[in-house]
C-alpha cells in the first residue's frame, strides 16, 4: 500500500441523514458513476479505524503550513495543489500561511516519517492524519512526505495525495489506476532508453475534481454514513 492513515477521534458520535431533496440533489449534478467513486473513498479507511461516515472541513478557510524545511519545488507543488483544490471548492479555501495552522506539512527522509506517526511502520512515502469534533467536522490534520524518493514524479504524487486524502477523502482504491486515490501506479518502460518507471498521479483526473466537488459543493451533510448514502443515493432508482 503506498500510504498509511492514523486517525484520532472522540467516540461518541452524532446523527446525520440525507434528506430527499439533497440525495436528489446528489443523482442530479454528479453521474452514477461519480457518486459510486465517492461512496468507495469517503467512508472509513484502509485500517477500519475510522468510522465509516462523511469527515470535511466546515469552515471557510483553511490555514495550511510548512512545517520543515523544503525546497523551492516542493513549496511551490504544495502551492499548485492547494490552487488546484481552490478552484474545485466554493465551500472552503486551503490557504498556505504560517500563523496558526490548521493543516501541517512535513518533508522528511522515509526513515524519519514513523517520528511524526505513532504506529507508522516506517514503508510508506506518505501519510496524513486528522482530527474531527464527534460529528466529524475536520478540526486539524497533519501530512508527511518523504523526500528522498528517486522515482521522478514521486514526490509530486505524494504531496498530492496526501494533501487530498487528509481534507476527507482518506481511503485507496484501484479503481482508477491514474487517480491520486489509487495505489495501483503504473510501470512504464521507455521504449527509447529501456528505462522502467513509475507513473505517478501528479494531477487531478477530472472524476477526482468532481469527487472533491461532491464533498465540498454538494451540500452532502458531514457525519452521513455509508448505509445512509448507499440507501438513498446509490440503490435509488435513477
Amino acid at each position: 500500500m503506498l500510504v498509511i492513515g492514523f486517525y484520532a477521534r472522540q467516540t461518541w458520535s452524532c446523527h446525520a441523514s440525507l434528506t430527499p431533496a439533497q440525495a436528489k440533489r446528489l443523482r442530479t449534478e454528479y453521474s452514477r458513476e461519480d457518486l459510486s467513486y465517492f461512496g468507495q473513498i469517503a467512508f472509513g479507511n484502509d485500517l477500519g479505524t475510522l468510522s465509516e461516515t462523511i469527515h470535511r472541513w466546515n469552515r471557510p478557510v483553511v490555514r495550511v503550513a510548512i512545517m520543515t524545511a523544503c525546497t523551492a519545488a516542493e513549496k511551490q507543488e504544495v502551492r499548485r495543489v492547494l490552487a488546484d483544490l481552490n478552484t474545485i471548492s466554493r465551500s472552503t479555501k486551503f490557504q498556505l500561511q504560517p500563523d496558526k495552522p490548521d493543516l501541517r506539512i512535513y518533508f522528511a527522509p522515509i526513515q524519519d516519517i514513523p517520528q511524526l506517526f505513532r504506529g507508522h511502520d516506517g514503508s510508506a512515502n506518505g501519510t496524513f492524519a486528522f482530527r474531527t469534533t464527534p460529528c466529524g467536522e475536520i478540526t486539524s490534520a497533519t501530512v508527511a512526505v518523504a523526500n528522498n524518493l528517486t522515482f521522478e514524479g514521486h514526490e509530486e504524487a505524494i504531496i498530492r495525495e496526501e494533501i487530498a486524502q487528509s481534507i476527507g477523502l482518506p481511503k485507496d482504491t484501484n479503481r482508477y489506476p491514474k487517480s491520486v486515490f489509487s495505489s495501483n501506479r503504473q510501470i512504464v518502460i521507455d521504449q527509447a532508453s529501456g528505462d522502467t518507471y513509475r507513473l505517478f498521479a501528479t494531477e487531478f483526473l477530472p472524476i477526482d475534481r468532481r469527487i472533491i466537488s461532491i464533498l465540498y459543493n454538494s451540500g452532502i451533510p458531514v457525519n452521513t454514513s455509508r448505509a445512509d448514502f448507499t440507501r438513498h443515493v446509490l440503490a435509488a432508482p435513477e
